[in-house]
């Protein structure tokens, strides 16, 4: 996982509004442009097909009252991204752009019935020859790639908790990572705090932070953490620590 701590991660791509689409082929395209390791979505259509897209729907980006599972690859073709040329890609595709050129970071969007999206996400990567690793914040499919797929490298995507589960995060956290043993973790910026950078540190667990939008935030946490995971501005002249373990 050396490569998870030496790039900087593009939230989407290097996404710019309306422009340039987030998760889109331009995007992946202008990060690879600077350098950036890409961090991306994946959702699993009604035909099965993996396609990168962040939302449920495509409501915000392509003003059509859908959902990604209702669809097929086929109809989605016809949606465009803001408005622009961008369509929604399938990962397949986005790997055959990416070509090795720089590492992927893929969240699996799944809060159904795990199993057979999992199966079709790895049958898309197992051939990639290029540096990669899946993420999720449903514990379940953390705990099937690590059951079923071991040699993926995997994370826990920690955040997006109720309001009563805020008051007790840390506790939650730690309950996470030793029941899913993860190999790295993505975690909420907003719940960053020294109990979970020191038991990352203390199991020798790399620590991704999310989504950071400013210099400002991004110079407060690049020295507590491995990785972040940025948008809305280029951390030209931000340097990761190395050799923190």
């Amino acid at each position: 996982m050396e490569w998870l701590t030496k790039t900087l991660i593009s939230h989407r791509g290097l996404h710019d509004g309306f422009h340039v689409p987030e998760n889109s082929l331009l995007a992946f395209e202008e990060a690879i442009k600077k350098g950036y390791s890409i961090e991306l979505d994946v959702r699993i259509t009604k035909d099965n097909q993996v396609v990168v897209f962040h939302d449920k729907n495509l409501n915000r980006l392509s003003n059509i009252n859908k959902k990604i599972r209702h669809m097929t690859f086929d109809e989605l073709k016809e949606a465009r991204l803001y408005g622009t040329e961008e369509k929604i890609p399938l990962l397949k595709d986005v790997l055959t752009l990416i070509d090795c050129r720089v590492p992927l970071l893929i969240d699996i969007k799944d809060y159904g019935e795990v199993g057979i999206f999992e199966e079709q996400i790895y049958n898309v990567l197992k051939d990639y020859k290029g540096k990669f690793a899946i993420c999720s914040f449903n514990p379940s499919v953390v705990s099937w790639f690590r059951k079923n797929q071991p040699n993926v490298k995997r994370g826990f995507i920690f955040g997006d908790l109720e309001k009563v589960e805020i008051k007790f995060h840390n506790l939650i956290f730690l309950y996470r990572y030793l029941t899913l043993k993860p190999d790295f973790i993505s975690l909420d910026y907003n719940l960053l705090s020294n109990f979970i950078i020191n038991i990352c540190k203390s199991f020798k667990v790399p620590l991704v932070t999310w989504t950071i939008k400013t210099k400002d935030n991004a110079l407060e946490v690049i020295d507590k953490v491995d990785n972040i995971i940025f948008e809305g501005f280029e951390p030209k002249d931000l340097a990761l620590e190395k050799d923190r373990f």
